[in-house]
């Protein structure tokens, strides 16, 4: 859930630009359902920033989610959100299962935004080198106009800067903040939720020296060093296994991740030297 402080003071003078967010279900939209459970339909709301929020009417965690936001943007969430610049967009979901389920619709999306160019919107990326390690920049940046920002990170801690690297420790959800505010009183707030997978690690038992290439993968990724009667998981940052193999007496093996969409990844490799999980990237 996406919460928005606006808190905009000069002198003893207070504005607000009223409701934030506005809710849309209408639009152009083309799709054929081959299941009753399995469809493409999906609402969205938007806020006066640009961003929205998309919800697909299937929500079964067996399916997968193939969006295209008509400016270049995908995802492969089950609820994306995207922030686009005015204008008219043609939003495209594609819904499948990889057997029988698989719908497809398009809608129109209208985006007139009213934001300050210096409220602090931003983006989240996961880094893959170092666990559960996230970094924060800032769509927009207003520090050359003499604006400071301060960030807290939902789990007591904070930083200042523009673009802040956040380490979380445990796993869960947390409200990231960030608070964007000049010499003469005026503050605005962005806040959006983090998502944060288990803390990945490895058996200290384990001695093995896998290795994982591409990385980023498209369509295939391969599994090298491996010791033997090992078992293979690729899952999502949720925990849902999406795929799972075993390489026998094989020490080098290739997994088909065609037909999963773009997003982070869980590889899990369990035998008898112990366990070792590592991130994975599929970038279409």
């Amino acid at each position: 859930m996406r919460k928005i402080l606006l808190n905009i003071a000069v002198a003893v003078t207070t504005m607000s630009l009223g409701s934030l967010s506005t809710f849309a279900q209408s639009g152009n939209s083309t799709g054929v359902n081959s299941q009753s459970l399995c469809t493409a339909d999906f609402a969205f709301t938007i806020d006066n920033y640009g961003m929205v929020t998309f919800r697909p009417v299937s929500t079964d965690p067996n399916l997968f989610y193939n969006w295209e936001f008509g400016d270049g943007g995908t995802s492969g969430i089950m609820e994306p959100n995207h922030l686009f610049t005015n204008g008219s967009y043609k939003v495209c979901l594609n819904v499948f299962d990889g057997n029988q389920c698989n719908d497809y619709i398009c809608k129109t999306v209208n985006v007139s935004t009213l934001s300050n160019p210096c409220t602090p919107i931003f983006t989240t990326i996961q880094s893959l080198a170092q666990n559960n390690s996230y970094t924060f920049s800032l769509y927009n940046n207003c520090a050359a106009n003499a604006w400071s920002y301060a960030w807290s990170f939902g789990d007591g801690t904070s930083q200042a800067g523009v673009s802040p690297t956040h380490t979380f420790t445990t796993a869960g959800t947390y409200t990231v903040c960030a608070t964007a505010y000049d010499s003469l009183g005026n503050t605005f707030t962005w806040c959006d939720n983090v998502f944060v997978p288990v803390i990945l690690g490895v058996n200290e038992n384990n001695v093995s020296k896998v290795s994982l290439f591409p990385n980023p993968a498209k369509d295939n990724i391969t599994i090298d060093n491996l010791s033997g009667n090992e078992s293979i998981q690729l899952s999502t940052v949720e925990g849902r296994v999406v795929n799972q193999m075993m390489n026998g007496d094989a020490q080098k093996i290739t997994m088909d991740i065609n037909e999963f969409p773009s997003g982070v990844y869980i590889m899990t490799i369990n035998g008898s030297k112990g366990t070792v999980q590592e991130k994975v990237m599929i970038n279409k």
